[in-house]
């Protein structure tokens, strides 16, 4: 794994964790979940890949905690900066990437 890839999983893992309290993800934990989503949107479409993420969350995040992450100072910047990685990584594409943004940001 590339230094910048590593750098980018283990601030959001840090930060998540510190924001809800407890480990709730972790560096694996992520690197599995950007392969299983590279491979769902290949195979399945982007549709898939959008129930496949929201999945994700529900089984990771109490709604609760995802209330706090919503609510997160650096919110707008960690998902500009995972939508980029994201297109580096091929899951998703440009355009969707500032879908992504707008919706998230």
């Amino acid at each position: 794994m590339n230094t910048v890839k590593k750098a980018l999983y283990q601030d959001l893992t840090q930060t998540v964790n510190q924001a809800i309290g407890r480990k709730a993800i972790s560096v694996q934990l992520l690197m599995k979940t950007v392969e299983e989503a590279r491979m769902i949107r290949q195979m399945r479409g982007l549709f898939a890949l959008i129930t496949y993420l929201n999945q994700m969350a529900d089984q990771v995040f109490t709604a609760e905690e995802m209330d706090i992450l919503k609510a997160h100072p650096r919110r707008k910047e960690l998902v500009n900066r995972i939508a980029d990685h994201l297109i580096k990584e091929k899951v998703i594409t440009f355009t969707e990437s500032l879908m992504l943004k707008r919706m998230l940001s």
